[in-house]
């Protein structure tokens, strides 16, 4: 059974606004990391909690020449424009339209989903950009590092051997630091009594 990883984020930090006096969308601004298999969920919010069942809503590709990941239209989805690597893999929420929230759960996601996600309200003019990086899982079911991801505590705790080398590693260098600064200390000490000579 897949992982299922739920990250609705949502920002008040706008990352393209529209026009003065005109609604603009609000998206997360970190990027969202996932692993492959896992369902994402991507979420846009439209300020003052506009009503947007009524409204045309698209989630596009924006690195990818904008294609069609889900479209809404007329009230309904609508799977005509859609890419079909995302056929079967996507749900818009419903739900959430009438709140100003635009939240769409991809299942299953694959390292090819990888990317600049756009969601835009064609009424409204208003639009923001999600990235979404996906990274391999190893046979172990652990995260595989990849160049846009680095090691935290939580890769500590799937690899405890990493955090007892760290500790003896430190022990070590301790004692080795101890036992230079008492030959060192020896070594001066000789020097002035003069058993030892520069």
């Amino acid at each position: 059974m897949n992982v299922i990883r739920t990250l609705t984020l949502i920002t008040t930090l706008p990352l393209v606004l529209a026009s003065p006096g005109i609604n603009h969308a609000s998206c997360p601004t970190e990027p969202i990391q996932a692993e492959e298999g896992d369902d994402v969920t991507l979420q846009c919010h439209v300020d003052h909690s506009v009503n947007l069942t009524k409204y045309t809503l698209d989630f596009t590709r924006a690195d990818l020449s904008k294609k069609i990941v889900h479209a809404y239209r007329h009230g309904k989805d609508d799977p005509d424009p859609q890419m079909s690597e995302y056929r079967g893999r996507t749900t818009l929420i419903h739900a959430d339209l009438s709140r100003g929230n635009m939240t769409l759960l991809i299942s299953s996601v694959q390292m090819s989903d990888t990317g600049q996600y756009r969601c835009f309200v064609l009424d409204l003019a208003a639009s923001c950009t999600i990235v979404l990086n996906v990274v391999k899982k190893d046979k172990d079911n652990r995260r595989e590092p990849s160049d846009f991801t680095t090691m935290t505590p939580l890769d500590l705790k799937e690899n405890p051997g990493a955090e007892e080398e760290k500790r003896v590693g430190a022990i070590v260098g301790g004692v080795l630091g101890v036992v230079a600064l008492v030959i060192l200390i020896i070594i001066g000490v000789l020097v002035k009594l003069g058993i030892i000579r520069k």
